[in-house]
């Protein structure tokens, strides 16, 4: 038996190195698989890697010699992403041949430069492009079109990988890329509806902000000169009021620097692991915010979990998948502990109910649903409701969000006003 060298990439988008025992090459792949690894370099031991098969991300591309590292930096954009899964499975499912089919798919169409969308879309159209046909050329030497894939992690997450692997193996690939393309695209309505539902907060608080910097900044230095000139003893809300708007005006560097350095502070917590795990589990615990994050990791577990099992791929390496897909680093802790029960014959319903994370009504469609053998219809309703209720916590949230925006705001320009005001009608004892 060989030992094999790797480097592969897991779930979670980090790298890990090592090696493993094999007697082939495609039994090494294999075992990475189940290991839930992606590889994206491998040889025997005392060997070269073949340079078309296993080149990595800075190999040799078809781009013009160009290093496909530079072209690919980070993640190519979710929409275009799903748009070119849908082009594929609409040509797999119509016959066409998978090398046929990445080659309309990946090439450069007349007009193409002349579309008006962002610049962001034309890069991720292109970089899409690229990546689609260094797969084609993996394919046409006798990879794998899930190995290919894997080998560029910015162009799909590890749960259509998995799909699509189960799709080849299982003689169903056009089904499987459908599965592919819907679960891309329900994925990206779920990203747009949360956006879209956030959007108007953040604008009416952003502007908000900006009208209360204006009246401290250029409203309340105007009316601070006239009382000095006045003289006399100013209310304490005044006197508040033109402390702040002097601290803003004479030091603005240095608020500045405050909001640079939290910024940045924020950025480096949250680009860490634990960073990430502290933020997820207080959006777990937040009133209001918490019912959005939970709904939408439900959902996306269901989904992830049913498209997985719909596609033949077996139910430990499917939760072990869906739980990485949840979106929330805590709700993906927390339903670790479903896989060893399920391993040793548990009913899935079971584990689920144990993390209290999911409504009692769903752990009893998941029992229903293994008992009727209908499991994978059952988790897919599961995610269709839990979209529904996401839409219903963020109306919630938002009906709550704006009024108490209006009313913070509004009771910042009272006070404003009435400091402002407070001097004048103490104007004779001012005066004298």
């Amino acid at each position: 038996m060989a030992t094999y060298l790797y480097k592969a990439r897991r779930l979670d988008g980090s790298s890990v190195e090592g090696t493993l025992p094999a007697e082939t090459e495609k039994a090494a792949l294999a075992s990475l698989d189940r290991m839930g690894l992606f590889p994206i370099e491998l040889r025997e031991e005392g060997k070269q890697a073949a340079a078309a098969e296993f080149k990595g991300l800075s190999g040799p591309s078809t781009s013009g010699g160009r290093d496909l590292g530079e072209l690919l930096a980070g993640r190519i954009g979710a929409e275009t992403a799903a748009r070119f899964a849908r082009q594929l499975a609409d040509l797999a499912q119509a016959g066409v041949p998978i090398l046929q089919a990445l080659d309309a798919v990946s090439q450069e169409r007349a007009g193409d430069d002349e579309v008006i969308w962002g610049a962001k879309e034309k890069r991720d159209d292109r970089r899409a492009r690229i990546v689609l046909q260094d797969v084609r050329r993996d394919v046409s030497q006798g990879a794998s079109l899930a190995d290919a894939l894997a080998r560029r992690p910015e162009f799909m997450p590890g749960t259509a990988i998995s799909i699509v692997r189960a799709g080849e193996e299982g003689g169903f690939l056009p089904d499987a890329l459908r599965r592919v393309a819907v679960f891309s695209e329900r994925e990206m309505a779920l990203k747009r509806r949360l956006r879209g539902a956030l959007t108007y907060p953040v604008l009416l608080g952003g502007l908000s902000g900006g009208a209360i910097i204006f009246l401290l900044t250029w409203v309340v230095p105007r009316f601070s000169v006239i009382y000095e000139d006045l003289g006399g003893a100013l209310p304490l809300p005044t006197r508040i009021l033109i402390t702040t708007g002097d601290a803003l005006t004479n030091y603005w560097w240095a608020w500045l620097l405050g909001a640079a350095a939290l910024l940045f502070g924020l950025h480096r917590l949250l680009g860490t692991e634990a960073g990430r795990e502290k933020l997820d589990a207080l959006l777990l615990r937040l009133p209001l915010v918490r019912s959005v994050v939970a709904h939408a990791s439900i959902a996306r577990f269901g989904r992830t979990l049913s498209t997985l099992l719909g596609s033949g791929v077996g139910i430990l390496r499917a939760l072990e998948i869906a739980r990485e897909a949840a979106g929330n680093r805590e709700f993906s802790r927390l339903l670790a502990g479903v896989v060893g029960p399920v391993r040793e014959g548990a009913n899935l319903a079971t584990p689920l109910r144990a993390t209290r994370l999911f409504p009692p009504q769903m752990i009893e469609m998941v029992e229903i649903g293994q008992e009727s053998g209908t499991l994978v219809e059952v988790l897919d309703r599961i995610g269709e409701r839990s979209d529904e209720e996401v839409d219903e916590s963020l109306r919630l949230f938002i009906t709550v969000l704006e009024p108490a925006l209006i009313v913070g705001v509004a009771g910042v320009v009272f006070f404003v006003v009435l400091a402002a005001l407070l001097p004048v009608f103490s104007l004779n004892s001012l005066i004298q």
